[in-house]
C-alpha cells in the first residue's frame, strides 16, 4: 500500500492466511491451548498499575495547568458609624490627657471657615458673592450644606486629582515627558474622584494598569518610574502605605527592621513591565507610549558575595502574615500585579488605611498623627493613634468610602477650630487649633487668577463679567460686547500659557512638612514684578479695582471690597486704621489704592491656608 491506493486481494490473501492457520489448529482434533493462570502478586499489579497511571495522568494535566495565585479576602462593606462628635470627643480626651492647662482654640468665624473649606475641597477661595451669601445665611446646618455642596462639585475632584499628581510626580524617576501624560493622570483622577469610586479601587487600577499612557491615565504611574520594579515598589509602599522600605533596596535598613530580601520580595511583584513607543512622531503627530508587560516575570537581584552573579527572588509581600499562602512560581506579570494591588489595597491589613487618613488629616488640620505623611509604617511612633486606628479601621471596613471621610472630618470641631500660630499655647499643644500652612502651587494661581479676576479655563464658561447688560439679557452694544470677549479671550490664552511655569516656579512636594514649604526669591519677585500681577492690580478700564472704585459708596466699602476679593475677609480694626492712614496721606487715590493691593497679593496670608 506504498502507493497509496487500496488492493482487496492483499486483503484477502491476508484474511485467507489467518483462516488456513486457525482451521488447520481445529483439524487436527486438538482443542487450543488454555492461558496459564497469573500468580496472586501479578493480578494485585496489575490492579494498582491503573490506578498509578492515573495519578501520573493527573498529575501531568495538573503541570500543564497555568499556576493560580493565592485567594485573597473578598472585600466587604460594612457602613461606618463614627461621626464627627465621636471625633470630637476623642479629640478632647486625648487634649485633657496630654496638655490639661491648654484651651483650645474656639470655633473660627465664617468668613475663616469659608476659605478654608474652599481651599481644601475645591481648591480655589470663595467668590466675594458667594462669601456674603454664606456669611449671611442664618440657617444653622449652612456649614455642613456648604461641605456637600462642595463635594459634589466638579471642582472637588479636579482639586484632589491635581495633589495625587503632585504626590506622584514630585518623585518621579522617569524624566521623559513625551512618556509620562501627567495631564492625561490629572483627567483620570478627577473622573474616579467625581464618580465617588473607593480609594482602594482607584490605587488598584494605577497598581495593574497598562495600555497607551495618552489613553489610559492611571498606566502613567508605571510610566512615571519608566517600569522599573524597584522605583515601583518603593513608591508604592511610601505613597499608598506610608512605608519607605526603599532604603533597604542596597542594604538592610539601617534604622528599621525591614530586610534587603524583604525590598526584593516586593520589588518581584512589579517585574515584567516596560514602556514602548507605539506610535512615532511625525509632523503633526506626536509621539505615543504605551506601558505593555511581558509574557513572562522573572526577577533577580544582585549578589552581594559575587557582583558578577544575581539571585532569582520570589514575590512576598512585605506584611505578608505566617499563614500566607506562597505564592507560585510561573506567574505572568499581570497576574503579579494584580496580586500586588490585593495586598496593597487589601482590607486584611492596616497600613493602607491608615496612610491616607493620616495624609488626609494632616492636609485638613495641618499637622498629623505622625511626623512625616510618608513614613508612618509599624517602627515609628504615632501621636493619638486612640484617634487614627479606630478611624482608619471604620473607614477601611466601610469600604475606602473618600467622600465619607471628607465629610466625617470637616464638620468636626477639631477641624473648625480657629488657626493658631505656635506662638500660642493652643498652636503648640497638637489638636487644640488648625494650623496654618501653605498653599500648594495650584491653589495659589487659583486664588492669584480669582483676586486678579483673569479667566478660569477650568471652571465653568460663564460669559464676560463687565459687560453691561440690558434687562433682556442681551448685550447692551454689540461692539462692547465684541470688544468684551475678545479681551477675555486674550486673558484666557494668557492664564492658560500661565499655568505650566507657574506650577514649575511655586510647586513643592506635597509630601513634605509644612514647616519644610518655604517660599522662594523666585516666586516673591513673580508677586512683585510680573507683568501680569502689575497690569490687573492698576485702576484702568477692565480691571476689578476700576471696577471696584466705580461701585463703591467711600474708601471703606472700597477696602471691604478689595479684602473680600483678596483675602476671603473685611479688614480687621488695625489693618483698617493703618491703611486708613496710607489713604488719607495720598496724594493719588487710585494710586494709593493700587498700593494696598498690591500689598495684599504679595502678603503672606494670600499665600496662606488658615
Amino acid at each position: 500500500m506504498q502507493d497509496g491506493t487500496f488492493h482487496p486481494g492483499r486483503k484477502f490473501v491476508l484474511l485467507i492466511a489467518l483462516g488456513f492457520m486457525g482451521g488447520a489448529t481445529f483439524a487436527s482434533g486438538q482443542e487450543p491451548a488454555k492461558p496459564k493462570p497469573e500468580p496472586p502478586e501479578a493480578n494485585a499489579k496489575a490492579k494498582v498499575e491503573p490506578k498509578a497511571k492515573a495519578k501520573q495522568a493527573a498529575a501531568k494535566k495538573a503541570a500543564r495547568k497555568p499556576p493560580q495565585p493565592p485567594k485573597r479576602p473578598a472585600k466587604t462593606v460594612v457602613a461606618p458609624t463614627m461621626t464627627p462628635a465621636d471625633i470630637d470627643a476623642l479629640v478632647s480626651a486625648r487634649l485633657a490627657k496630654v496638655h490639661p492647662d491648654v484651651k483650645p482654640a474656639p470655633i473660627t468665624g465664617d468668613a475663616e471657615f469659608a476659605r478654608r473649606v474652599h481651599l481644601d475641597l475645591v481648591g480655589v477661595p470663595p467668590t466675594p458673592d458667594r462669601l456674603r451669601e454664606f456669611v449671611a445665611d442664618k440657617r444653622e446646618d449652612k456649614r455642613a450644606r456648604l461641605i456637600d455642596e462642595l463635594l459634589a462639585s466638579p471642582e472637588y475632584g479636579r482639586n484632589w486629582s491635581r495633589y495625587w499628581r503632585e504626590v506622584i510626580q514630585f518623585r518621579a524617576s522617569n524624566a521623559n515627558a513625551q512618556q509620562v501624560r501627567y495631564d492625561v493622570m490629572e483627567g483620570w483622577l478627577a473622573e474616579q474622584f467625581d464618580r465617588d469610586r473607593p480609594w482602594d479601587e482607584i490605587v488598584a487600577e494605577m497598581i495593574r494598569a497598562e495600555g497607551r499612557t495618552d489613553e489610559n491615565g492611571a498606566a502613567n504611574l508605571t510610566a512615571a518610574h519608566a517600569g522599573s520594579p524597584v522605583q515601583l515598589a518603593g513608591e508604592a509602599s511610601r505613597v499608598f502605605l506610608g512605608v519607605q522600605i526603599q532604603c533597604a533596596e542596597c542594604h538592610d535598613h539601617k534604622s528599621d527592621s525591614w530586610k534587603r530580601e524583604q525590598f526584593h520580595e516586593l520589588a518581584a511583584f512589579f517585574a515584567g513591565a516596560r514602556v514602548r513607543r507605539v506610535v512615532e512622531p511625525a509632523p503633526g503627530v506626536r509621539a505615543a507610549f504605551a506601558v505593555t508587560q511581558n509574557a513572562r516575570a522573572r526577577y533577580t537581584m544582585a549578589d552581594l558575595a559575587d557582583p558578577a552573579k544575581t539571585i532569582p527572588v520570589r514575590p512576598k509581600y512585605l506584611f505578608a502574615s505566617a499563614e500566607s499562602q506562597p505564592i507560585p512560581d510561573g506567574l505572568t506579570p499581570a497576574q503579579l500585579r494584580e496580586l500586588a494591588a490585593s495586598y496593597i489595597t487589601g482590607q486584611d491589613g492596616p497600613w493602607f488605611a491608615r496612610a491616607y487618613v493620616n495624609r488626609i488629616w494632616s492636609v485638613l488640620m495641618g499637622e498629623g498623627f505622625y511626623e512625616m505623611v510618608d513614613d508612618i509604617g509599624p517602627e515609628r511612633p504615632v501621636d493619638g493613634e486612640e484617634i487614627l486606628f479606630p478611624l482608619a479601621d471604620q473607614w477601611r471596613e466601610g469600604g475606602y468610602d473618600v467622600r465619607w471621610l471628607f465629610r466625617t472630618l470637616l464638620n468636626t470641631e477639631a477641624y473648625q477650630r480657629r488657626a493658631k500660630s505656635t506662638s500660642s499655647p493652643a498652636g503648640l499643644a497638637r489638636m487644640a487649633a488648625v494650623c496654618p500652612s501653605r498653599l500648594r502651587a495650584d491653589q495659589i494661581f487659583e486664588a492669584l487668577a480669582q483676586a486678579l479676576d483673569l479667566p478660569r479655563p477650568d471652571a465653568d464658561s460663564a460669559a464676560p463679567r463687565n459687560v453691561v447688560r440690558t434687562s433682556a439679557g442681551g448685550p447692551k452694544e454689540e461692539k462692547q460686547a465684541k470688544q468684551a470677549a475678545e479681551a477675555a479671550e486674550r486673558r484666557m490664552r494668557q492664564t492658560a500659557a500661565l499655568r505650566q511655569p507657574f506650577g514649575k516656579l511655586f510647586g513643592v512636594d506635597p509630601s513634605l512638612l509644612p514647616e519644610d514649604v518655604m517660599g522662594t526669591i523666585p516666586q516673591a519677585l513673580f508677586l512683585m514684578n510680573a507683568p501680569i500681577v502689575h497690569a490687573r492690580t492698576q485702576a484702568r478700564p477692565g480691571t476689578p479695582l476700576n471696577r471696584i472704585l466705580a461701585e463703591s459708596a467711600d474708601d471703606r466699602e472700597a477696602l471691604d471690597s478689595l479684602y473680600m476679593l483678596v483675602l476671603s475677609r473685611k479688614p480687621n480694626p488695625k489693618e483698617r486704621e493703618v491703611v486708613g492712614d496710607y489713604l488719607a496721606g495720598a496724594d493719588d487715590r487710585k494710586e494709593a489704592f493700587e498700593d494696598v493691593y498690591w500689598s495684599l497679593i504679595n502678603s503672606t496670608e494670600f499665600l496662606s491656608r488658615r
